[in-house]
């Protein structure tokens, strides 16, 4: 490439590619006959210091950059802050001649000391700090204050931090108790500390590696050490702790709230938090459009997000045809749901691997038939149970029977047994979704099993068959689970069960 076609590529003069050549920012290649040959890559090194000098960086400094010794991330730091200062100078210079202008003052008669004071001050954008005798510095440059941008930004960062945790810990073990314990004002407390250390924990690690956190890059915030450039590893550990502590208080109830309103109060009078401030950290903003926009969107696919892998964690692990093991892991998933959810205890439900009825641990304990009645609780007689009866197909269930009989007093036993056990075999079938869960089954099939006495219905690739004896009690159904013994009659109940996949 000739000069004369750098000439029309570049939209520079020759004077001015020669300049460069000699400045030795350009080294072109050199023809047997003397002439230069300038190359593409040539073109674009001229295109550089074209945009590089119009950003008003000077030779020397171009020079540094393009050698290596100076990053260009940290020579175009600190022209912005040389910009900005410049800016600043301006403005105020163009304040004093409106106000000359406005005064009418004529030069004879002008007092030059009022406007000289008026034009002195830091030629660079400064925010007001601590004191020295504060241990602080006054009028520390900044780039950018954006102390509400910066709030949020902190927030989406514990937020993906929190979800995250969810997440891992409902796809491990597809218990939804650890979310339930955040509910808990004591663990709630614990949670949040734990939180926050881990947030900040691994904050200085994006600041340093990166340069920002998720959410510092979603607003356009860049944070940087006095020098331009990344906070070190040991600077961002210090600057975590400060945070911890001065900003949340450890999260510690009452005095996490007062740390957080003396920060408000540090931000609305203008002042930049200590941690930040008092060491000098810059931040710099790149316009982003539709930063809020995209912190409520990421918001709103977080709780998305944590709410589909919560309606996940509720279906059945196996799936699919079931062997008698799996169809015990799935009843045991829905007693471990029912037992979180409930505040209750329902140990004494439990099935082993090989599908057999787990003694209880605690002896004491009497199931569904333990019965609150006028704030005094009342045993009733424990009914009996068979073990249950699995109807097999190479190995996999088709079908299985619950039998329950005994001579009550006056409660019928809930039929949670018999809804695990349709919850459990539902694996077999397709109709499970994320959005018609556990409830919805439960909801279709209790108008069978809720009652004592025959019935049969068949909902989403299931038969449920009831058959059920009851004698010795009045025929009144106006309580689901008490009825009234009959004077000199034997109380007898039975009920069975068969829960079975439709072909």
């Amino acid at each position: 490439m000739t000069i004369k076609e750098l000439e029309n590529r570049t939209g520079m003069t020759r004077a001015n590619i020669r300049f460069y050549e000699g400045e030795g920012l350009l080294s072109p290649r050199r023809l047997d006959n003397g002439y230069r040959d300038y190359s593409e890559e040539d073109a674009r090194t001229l295109e550089k210091i074209k945009l590089l000098r119009q950003l008003q960086l000077d030779i020397d400094t171009i020079r540094r950059v393009q050698g290596g010794a100076l990053t260009l991330e940290r020579a175009l730091f600190t022209q912005a802050t040389r910009l900005e200062g410049d800016k600043a100078a301006l403005e105020r210079a163009a304040a004093v001649c409106r106000e000359l202008e406005r005064s009418g003052v004529e030069y004879a008669a002008l007092d030059p000391q009022p406007w000289l004071r008026q034009m002195e001050g830091p030629q660079r954008p400064a925010l007001p700090g601590p004191s020295p005798a504060e241990g602080g510095r006054d009028n520390v440059p900044r780039a950018c204050f954006c102390p509400w941008q910066r709030f949020f930004a902190r927030s989406l960062d514990m937020a993906l931090y929190d979800t995250l945790i969810n997440l891992a810990w409902l796809v491990a073990f597809r218990d939804q108790s650890f979310i339930r314990l955040q509910t808990e004002p004591l663990a709630a407390v614990l949670l949040g500390m734990g939180l926050l250390a881990l947030t900040l924990a691994l904050e200085p690690l994006w600041l340093h590696y990166w340069g920002w956190t998720p959410g510092k890059w979603l607003f356009g915030l860049k944070l940087r050490g006095e020098d331009g450039e990344k906070l070190s590893i040991a600077q961002g550990w210090e600057r975590s702790r400060r945070v911890a502590w001065e900003g949340y208080g450890w999260d510690i109830p009452i005095w996490n709230l007062w740390r957080m309103w003396q920060g408000r109060v540090t931000g609305l009078d203008g002042r930049d938090c200590p941690w930040d401030g008092e060491e000098g950290y810059r931040y710099t903003k790149v316009e982003r459009r539709f930063s809020e926009s995209a912190f409520v969107a990421a918001r709103l696919a977080l709780g998305g997000l944590l709410f589909v892998t919560l309606l996940w964690s509720t279906l059945p692990p196996c799936r699919g045809e079931l062997t008698v093991e799996e169809f015990s892991r799935n009843y045991a998933h829905f007693l471990r749901l029912l037992d979180s959810g409930s505040g209750s205890s329902y140990e004494g439900l439990a099935m082993d691997r090989d599908g057999r009825w787990k003694e209880p641990q605690n002896s004491s304990y009497q199931g569904e038939w333990k019965r609150e009645i006028g704030g005094v609780w009342v045993i009733l007689d424990e009914p009996k149970w068979d073990e249950p009866e699995f109807t097999l197909e190479d190995g996999h269930i088709t079908a299985v029977t619950l039998r329950v009989s005994g001579g009550l007093l006056q409660s019928l036993p809930a039929a949670v047994r018999e809804e695990l056990a349709v919850l459990a075999l539902s694996g077999g079938t397709g109709g499970w979704t994320l959005f018609y869960g556990a409830d919805g089954w439960l909801d279709a099939v209790g108008g069978v099993l809720d009652r004592w006495e025959d019935g049969e219905m068949e909902y989403r690739g299931l038969r449920i068959v009831q058959e059920a004896e009851l004698a010795g009690y009045k025929d009144d159904w106006s309580t689901q689970y008490f009825l009234t013994p009959i004077p000199g009659e034997e109380q007898h109940c039975e009920r069975i069960v068969t829960i079975s996949l439709i072909e």
